[in-house]
This record gives C-alpha cells, structure tokens and sequence, in this order.
C-alpha cells in the first residue's frame, strides 16, 4: 500500500527560478499551481533571481511564498553566456550554487513556463546519491549526439547514445556541483563549442554532465507540444499522471491559449492568480502559434519536425 502523504514528515521544497518581467505571470502560475498540489505541512521557499525586476512584481511572490530576491550585479551578469535569442537572466541557473547560501544543499531550478501537476514534495525527496543533477531525458533532443544535441560531442568523449536532458526541471546537489565546478567548466564548454549553440546552457550543461547525472521520471518534466499527443513517439504513458508540464517552444499558454492535452489545465490555472500578477496582450504572433497548436500541428508535426532538425524554425 502507497504511504499516506499526509503521514509524511513536513519538508521545504527550495526552488529557483530565473525572469525578467515578461515571465512574472507564468512563474506566479508555476508556483500557485505547485502550491496547491504539494502536500500538507509542506511549504515553498522561492530563491527568485532577477536583474531588475519591479517592487510590484517582488511583492506579488512574497504574498504566498517564502521568497528570497536575488539581483544579479552586472558583474555577475557579464560571468554568464548571453544569447538574443533568449532573457539575460536565461543562463543564471549556471550561477546557482554560488548565489545561493552555503548552507544550501539541494535546489530545484524551475523554469517558469511549467504547470505543476502533482506534489513537489515528491520530486524533492528523489535520492541524487552522489550525481550532480536529476533531470528528465528530453523527448525533442533524445541523444547528445542529435543534430542539435552537444557539438563536438565524439572529441568530448560522449558516447553515441548518451541521453541528453532537459534544464527546464533540474534537482541540483549544490554541494557535488561546486565540488566539481560545474559552472566553470560549462561556461569553458561554451567559449568553444565548435557550432552553433542551440539552447544555451542546457546544451553546456549535457557536455559536461553526461556522465553525472540521475534520470528522473518523466513525468517530472513532461514538453506540452508532444506529450499525449498523436505524435508523441516517446512510448510513454507518462502524461496520464503528469507531475510538471513543461510549455517549451514558441506556444506560450498565458498569453493565448494552447493546445494538447494541458492548454485547458493551464487556462484554468490562469484563474488563480488573475488578481495578482497583470495578464499582456497577445501579439499577432502568439495568435498564429495559438491556431496552429490547436488546429494544425496534429497534421503538419512531421514538416514541423524537418524544419526544427535544420534549424529553420
């Protein structure tokens, strides 16, 4: 018999998460929907890492997390890769053990584009045993060696069929991680990575983690645009007891509404915090993402999918 969760001993579920202004929304939706589906006794401390974020904005998390601000100096700033294509703030998970406090032993980087589904309670608890991070495979990139997995993958040293992991949900051992200066040697990896990088330090993050890492269960970190889809090919069943859905790519749920099996989960977890944190405008843009997700992807994922392999789209 399953142990009653109630019947648990309380815990602190550290997390980290990383926004500029524009990501406030869905990270107020990440944690009041983490908040409402963590088990009783159990409370969120929120390490929010920002450059510059409102007092407004600050203010809506500390009305119901433990929150702990962190603005990153310029210097520090400077310390991480920087990409147009994504926020400043996109690389400061590599920052994280040495933003945090020393007494910090373990953090879970959340990217704010995610739903929590189920008790984080539980994710907090998965035993890392002496690996630096846990982290879910990603079901777009399978393989370090993927076209857009890690560059120079074969001169690293890492095998052919090495799985390659998603950042969006990452259970840090921030201990093993400044042991083994993985920032360090992750920003070393992105000085010279012999191409194009496609997702920044996710991509740094696998070069020098292949081998140092514990696969968490997928449903910890399940991608909106395949999982339970037509097209999902990952052969999983995973999505019907999703823990944390991740709304990675150009469909964004707070801004228009999305597709698949959670774009009405998330609609309704728009409602709750609707009095707090001011919902934009949805661009032309959005709109034509939004009827694509929800109208045509079923049909064209296979174009989609040869567009993405060549970096088209």
């Amino acid at each position: 018999m399953a142990e009653d969760s109630s019947t648990s001993p309380p815990c602190t579920v550290r997390i980290a998460s990383a926004v500029d202004e524009s990501y406030v929304l869905p990270l107020a939706v990440a944690l009041d929907s983490a908040q409402r589906n963590l088990r009783p006794g159990a409370r969120i401390h929120l390490d929010l890492i920002h450059a510059g974020l409102s007092r407004q904005s600050i203010q809506a998390f500390a009305g119901f997390v433990d929150l702990n601000p962190i603005l990153l100096s310029g210097e520090q700033l400077a310390a991480v890769p920087h990409d147009p294509r994504f926020p400043r703030e996109a690389a400061a998970p590599l920052l994280l053990p040495e933003l945090l406090p020393v007494s910090a032993d373990r953090v879970l980087f959340l990217d704010a584009d995610t739903l929590v589904l189920g008790d984080l309670a539980e994710l907090w608890e998965q035993p890392l045993d002496s690996q630096s991070v846990g982290a879910v495979t990603d079901s777009a990139v399978l393989l370090c060696s993927d076209t857009r997995g890690v560059k120079g993958w074969e001169k690293i040293g890492i095998p052919r069929d090495a799985p390659y992991f998603n950042c969006g949900v990452l259970l840090i051992n921030v201990g093993r991680w400044r042991e083994r200066e993985v920032t360090q040697r992750a920003c070393g990896y992105l000085l010279n990575p012999g191409g194009r990088i496609d997702f920044l330090h996710q991509e740094a993050l696998n070069a020098v983690l292949w081998n140092d890492w514990t696969a968490l269960d997928g449903r910890w970190n399940l991608l909106a645009s395949q999982a339970g889809r037509p097209f999902d090919t990952t052969g999983t069943e995973k999505w019907r007891q999703p823990g944390i859905v991740h709304f990675a790519g150009r469909v964004k749920p707070w801004r228009v509404a999305a597709g698949g099996r959670f774009g009405g989960s998330y609609r309704e977890a728009l409602e709750g915090v609707r009095e707090l944190v001011p919902f934009p405008a949805a661009r032309l843009r959005d709109r034509l993402c939004s009827v694509y997700d929800r109208y045509l992807r079923d049909t064209l994922y296979p174009f989609e999918r040869y567009l993405w392999r060549r970096r088209l789209i």
